[in-house]
C-alpha cells in the first residue's frame, strides 16, 4: 500500500506566494547578508587599527549592534508599503524644487 503524500492544495500555495513577492524575501536576505559584511569590516578595520591588540571576537557584537542601527533604515523603508514610499519621494522632491 502506497502512503499518500500530503501537500497543499494548488490554490493554497499559489495564494501564499502573492502574499508576498519573491522579490520581497531576496530584498531581505540582501539586507542582512550586507548588514553581515558590514559590521564584519568594521571589525576588521578596528582590530588592524589597533594592531592587533583587541581580538575580532571581543570586537564583533559591538560592530553588530553598529551596523543593526545604521542598517535600521534600509529595514523601516523595506517594510513601508510601496504608495507610502513614492509619495514620499514626490514630496521630497517638490520641496526640494521650491527651494531651488
Amino acid at each position: 500500500m502506497k502512503s499518500e503524500r500530503r501537500s497543499f492544495p494548488r490554490s493554497a500555495r499559489a495564494s501564499a506566494a502573492r502574499k508576498l513577492p519573491a522579490s520581497a524575501l531576496d530584498l531581505e536576505k540582501l539586507l542582512h547578508v550586507s548588514r553581515q559584511l558590514y559590521a564584519h569590516a568594521l571589525t576588521l578595520q578596528e582590530v588592524i587599527r589597533s594592531e592587533g591588540e583587541v581580538a575580532y571576537e571581543v570586537l564583533r557584537p559591538k560592530y553588530d549592534r553598529q551596523a543593526a542601527q545604521q542598517f535600521e533604515i534600509f529595514y523601516h523603508t523595506l517594510k513601508r508599503p510601496s504608495g507610502l514610499r513614492k509619495r514620499g519621494a514626490g514630496l521630497r522632491n517638490r520641496r526640494l524644487n521650491q527651494a531651488g
